[in-house]
């Protein structure tokens, strides 16, 4: 089993046969949409959320106690490695407790170097530990469904980003769709635990320590921590605040940046909605007469709007636990 790999657990007041019965009726916890059974030794099934799917082989089979996965192939369209799935295992591991029993699912390969890992989590988390459970006690679970693909397929078909780079008034002006409602953009855009989720890869760099005093007037600071270990901070102060549909801050490099120095440039953010979630509009002014600084930072744009694309995708099928609320 590789180390870091997806573990949860949940303890549930069932017998053994009735949770080793549970996990492989896909259709009533995981995804409607599946192919195929998991129901015997050397089965295959496709289990398919949209676009993505996967092809699975039952490997393991022993009754009431443990059963095993392995994803033969994959198709994770939103992910740059489509198939990053391939030749992990999902293990299923069931233990007698006095009042039910202990579900102990490892996703073995699915470890946090993975780009799918961050997202993958706040999935399984959902499907075992909501959808899973509910199913197995009686209630009923919240696998992927039609509602799903219904509104997939009201959202853009390219979540690409349009970027224009208008270098006589020395602004940037991106727009995209994402799938979830403004409140929740909002609060990817603004809440600590969701930028320094989702604004970064590994190998590019990772927003930390984001500190903001959201309010007009109130001052943010965040430091950008890149691959080698080297931190360049950054900081603003946020000029306008309309939840859930306006942001505007000032940006500030906090250290020589190589095309820009340390300028002070004004980010506007639009958030309207739509009738498949939101329609965000960026705006990045403050380049004139720094053409190489603008298309520099208009890639940028590019790539992080493709990052905050893809938390939303995953926002859109596995909800929030907690309400949000305007800022006070």
């Amino acid at each position: 089993m590789k180390p870091g790999s997806f573990h949860c657990s949940i303890e549930v007041p069932v017998t053994s046969s009735r949770a080793f019965e549970g996990i492989s009726q896909i259709k009533n916890w995981w995804t409607t949409h599946v192919e195929g059974n998991a129901s015997k030794l050397n089965d295959i099934f496709i289990p398919r959320f949209g676009e993505t799917y996967s092809t699975i082989q039952v490997t393991e089979w022993e009754k009431n106690q443990k059963v095993v996965w392995h994803v033969v192939d994959s198709w994770l369209h939103v992910l740059s490695n489509k198939k990053e799935w391939n030749g992990t295992d999902m293990i299923w591991e069931i233990s007698p407790l006095k009042d039910g029993v202990e579900i102990q699912m490892t996703h073995d390969g699915l470890i946090p170097s993975l780009e799918c890992f961050a997202n993958c989590e706040i999935g399984w988390d959902f499907f075992v530990k909501v959808s899973l459970f509910n199913y197995l006690v009686g209630k009923e679970g919240a696998p992927f469904t039609d509602i799903h693909l219904t509104k997939q397929e009201t959202k853009s078909k390219d979540p690409e980003a349009v970027i224009f780079v208008d270098n006589k008034e020395g602004k940037i002006m991106a727009e995209t769709d994402l799938p979830i409602e403004p409140q929740f953009v909002f609060r990817a855009l603004t809440d600590s635990n969701e930028i320094e989720h989702w604004w970064g890869a590994d190998n590019v760099y990772r927003m930390t320590n984001w500190r903001a005093d959201l309010r007009p007037g109130g001052n943010y600071s965040v430091a950008v921590r890149t691959p080698d270990g080297q931190i360049f901070p950054a900081s603003g102060k946020f000029i306008e605040i309309e939840f859930p549909n306006k942001i505007v801050h000032t940006r500030i490099y906090n250290w020589d940046h190589p095309t820009l120095g340390r300028r002070e440039t004004i980010i506007h953010y639009q958030l309207d909605p739509i009738p498949s979630g939101t329609h965000l509009k960026v705006i990045h002014e403050g380049f004139t007469e720094s053409s190489e600084a603008a298309i520099e930072h208009a890639e940028g744009w590019k790539r992080v709007l493709r990052w905050l694309y893809k938390h939303s995708y995953y926002n859109f099928y596995f909800p929030k636990k907690n309400a949000v609320k305007s800022p006070s």
